[in-house]
């Protein structure tokens, strides 16, 4: 059996679309058009609040990679608008990345009595990371027998999630100019709050020896972002 895949695009609209085009575009044109296809399992909009760009995000969860690569998923991006053309040309970013749920996640702590299947997180935190070759088995061994039990104890916790990344693409006036690859390895961390996340005494739990050898080490890579919920879709 395939398995799920996850869909993530950072977006910043910049000085190219008004903010009231792009929420339209987005909100109206963009999201709907994917609501009834069925590989898309959900539709979620989050906004940034770490102060950081890209401001926006979208995330989905997908039934799988394979069914990314057929029709009717595939016909998405071949029927877009001129609207739709015009305003991804115009955007500052616009940064897709597709992965596939890592293999482990069945041995990654369970979700939080705070876990809603039918909402996300108020809170998402996302870490993109790169590691050495040879280090990746130790890395993974650590993050799911240390690293994510560790996150769960943090106060607000509501699940964490893992994913390999399968494939990706950068658009947008400024976003077609950069080439940096997107980082292989992701892991989103819902939240209902961020007090535990911002917390020294928290952020204490983290600082085994076994924690700083991997960032020392083995990790070459790593980007964290802060999202909070925005918007959700529901299928009729």
């Amino acid at each position: 059996m395939p398995s799920p895949a996850y869909l993530l695009v950072f977006s910043e609209p910049g000085s190219g679309v008004t903010e009231e085009e792009f929420h339209d575009w987005y909100d109206n044109e963009h999201i709907p058009l994917r609501v009834d296809v069925p590989a898309f399992l959900n539709w979620t909009r989050w906004k940034a609040v770490d102060g950081n760009k890209p401001t926006w995000a979208a995330s989905y969860d997908l039934t799988s990679y394979e069914d990314t690569l057929n029709a009717p998923y595939t016909t998405l991006a071949e029927t877009r608008s001129d609207r739709e053309k015009k305003v991804l040309r115009d955007l500052e970013v616009m940064e897709r990345r597709t992965y596939e749920a890592y293999e482990g996640n069945d041995k990654l702590p369970k979700p939080s009595a705070l876990y809603d299947p039918s909402q996300p997180g108020p809170f998402a935190q996302i870490a993109s990371l790169d590691v050495t070759p040879e280090g990746e088995e130790e890395f993974n061994r650590w993050y799911d027998e240390v690293h994510i039990p560790t996150i769960a104890t943090v106060p607000g916790w509501v699940r964490s999630r893992r994913f390999v990344l399968k494939d990706w693409t950068r658009g947008g006036v400024e976003g077609g100019e950069n080439k940096t690859p997107v980082a292989k390895w992701l892991a989103v961390h819902e939240y209902t709050h961020l007090d535990g996340v911002n917390s020294p005494e928290e952020q204490a739990k983290f600082n085994d020896e076994w924690t700083k050898k991997i960032f020392g080490e083995i990790v070459t890579r790593l980007e964290l972002r802060l999202f909070a919920f925005h918007k959700k879709w529901e299928r009729k």
